[in-house]
Parts: C-alpha cells; sequence; structure tokens
C-alpha cells in the first residue's frame, strides 16, 4: 500500500480487512464464499432505529426471486430505491449488504428494496440481469432509482440499455464503483491501480471470466459491459461515484462522458483516497463516512428532480 495515497484511518480499515479474512481469487469459490462471510460478520452493523424489513420472494423468469424491502417509519413511496449488490458475480446475497441497504434507506427515506439475483458460475450471463428485470417489473414502481455496487452497478447500466425502448424504465441511477467495461478502453486506472488495496486488474479478469460459459466473452453486448452501447440517450439521469485507488475508477468516469455526450444528465464523483469496497468502512472512516453521505444525496438529488 506504500504506493497509494491513503489516510491512517483507511490504511486501518484495509489492514483490518486483509486480517480477518484471506478472500482471494486464487482460491476456490468455495473458498471466497466462505471467506466473504467472515468479512460481512465482522463488518455488520445494526439497522437504525425506526427502520422494519420484510422479505418477499417474486416468480421470475428462471424461478424465485427473493427480495428485502426497508421502509423507515411509515414509509415515503414517492420513490423507490432498487439495490442491486455486487461480489463479482459470484458473492453476495440479501445479507451481504443488509446494514448498507438499511442505512440508505433511514438516510434518503425512501422505501427501499433489495433483489438477490442468482449468482455465477452456477448461472451465467444474462440471467443476473434477468433476476433484477423481473424484480424491477414485479416491483412496478413509476419512479424506481436504481442503486448497484460493483457488480452490482454493472447490472443497472445493463438494465437501463435494456429496457431503453420501453415505456416502465428506470427513472435514475446511482452506480457506486460499477465496472463498465473500461478494460476494453485500455483505461489508465487498469494500470495505475493494476495492484491497488481489496481489488486488482488481474481480479477484474477473473470476475469477468466467471459471468459466462466457455471461454468466449461477448464482450460487443451492452448487457455485458454497457460501455460498448451504441446508443446512450435514453439512459435515465445518473451519478457514477468511483473509488481514486480502484482500477474501475476510469468506468465511471468515461460512463458519465459518454452520457452527457449524448444529452443525458449524469454526474461522475470520484472519492479520493478511497479504495473498492469503502462502504465497509463508513464507520471506521470519516472520509468513507462522508462519501457514504453522498450516496445518500445522490438518491434524492435523482429523485426530486425525476418527473
Amino acid at each position: 500500500m506504500a504506493d497509494f495515497d491513503l489516510d491512517s484511518e483507511m490504511r486501518a480499515f484495509i489492514d483490518s480487512y486483509l486480517e480477518i479474512s484471506s478472500l482471494s481469487t486464487a482460491t476456490s469459490i468455495e473458498q471466497q464464499r466462505s471467506d466473504y462471510e467472515v468479512l460481512l460478520r465482522h463488518f455488520r452493523y445494526p439497522h437504525p432505529p425506526g427502520l422494519t424489513c420484510q422479505d418477499d420472494v417474486i416468480e421470475g423468469r428462471h424461478g424465485d426471486v427473493p427480495l428485502r424491502h426497508y421502509r423507515l417509519g411509515e414509509g415515503n413511496d414517492e420513490a423507490l430505491v432498487l439495490f442491486v449488490h455486487g461480489g463479482g458475480f459470484i458473492l453476495g446475497s440479501l445479507d451481504s449488504h443488509d446494514d448498507i441497504c438499511a442505512e440508505l434507506c433511514a438516510i434518503t427515506g425512501y422505501d427501499l428494496v433489495s433483489v438477490d439475483y442468482r449468482l455465477s458460475p452456477e448461472h451465467y450471463h444474462p440471467t443476473h440481469l434477468d433476476d433484477v428485470e423481473d424484480a424491477f417489473h414485479a416491483l412496478g414502481h413509476d419512479n424506481t432509482l436504481l442503486l448497484g455496487v460493483s457488480a452490482g452497478g454493472t447490472l443497472c447500466a445493463a438494465l437501463c440499455h435494456r429496457t431503453a425502448p420501453r415505456s416502465h424504465r428506470p427513472a435514475g441511477q446511482v452506480l457506486v464503483y460499477p465496472g463498465l467495461g473500461g478494460d476494453c478502453f485500455d483505461l489508465a486506472s487498469y494500470r495505475e491501480n493494476a495492484q491497488a488495496p481489496l481489488l486488482s486488474t488481474a481480479d477484474i479478469k477473473f470476475y469477468r471470466g466467471t459471468r459466462c460459459a466457455g471461454e468466449t466473452l461477448p464482450i460487443d453486448d451492452p448487457e455485458f459491459y454497457p460501455l460498448v452501447a451504441d446508443d446512450f440517450c435514453h439512459a435515465p439521469p445518473s451519478v457514477a461515484i468511483s473509488a481514486d485507488i480502484d482500477p474501475l475508477r476510469d468506468d465511471a468516469r468515461l460512463y458519465v462522458e459518454k452520457l452527457r455526450s449524448a444529452g443525458v444528465a449524469a454526474e461522475w464523483i470520484n472519492e479520493p483516497g478511497m479504495v473498492h469496497d469503502y462502504l465497509r468502512a463508513r464507520h471506521v472512516s470519516s472520509a468513507a463516512g462522508a462519501a457514504f453521505a453522498r450516496i445518500g444525496d445522490a438518491i434524492k438529488r435523482l429523485a426530486s428532480d425525476a418527473p
């Protein structure tokens, strides 16, 4: 970590993260899932007061899709936030980002629903996206804002592309350190942050390879890599947030540039001194806590601007 500009709180978080779990793409997926659970238990926080949650299941094209509904007090359904978790398409569940969802519901005041999409390698592209789309349509809210983290950001941007020609489509999206296919564009962040803490360029290549059956990757498919789309003009207002010390940093930047060139309202927020998965540092790093608050602000801003 000596080559990266990290403050003492973020360095302590990373040291703790690495000490607690040996999570590594060099191990089996079964071992990675076990190590991930260890991390989740350590960095899990209680729900804010006044918040309730309830689990539900909708019927999707590939079978049941579990959902978790969060509400603060009596709720506010003027907007609905659909949360899509990260985990490289092989990790994550309703529990993996449960406290993050609860806190964002409390910060924004809006009802929030988390979707538990199927994972690889048991299921391949585009099954993950199909599950998220089925949840989006089942919820049926006219003012649905997508909130995607890491791989979840990939799926949110892909859903916006898939639903662009339809009458029911997302009203906005907030993408947090999303992977959007920047490695197809030889972006600087993949070189500068190749050995970044918590996510390396090699890790990204591993996760990419688990998404599909066979060795040929559909890198020209915008539902796989949203950055390769030919047309961005029907995307909703968007905020893409990156961690500066993350190979994926420039994915968010380039995506916003493409949206703006297509006439779409879009904002790029790059968080200095932050690494991938900094959301889990929000209670131990003041900078990460401030960055987390900006996610809530982005959701509220998009909700208030939506027609």
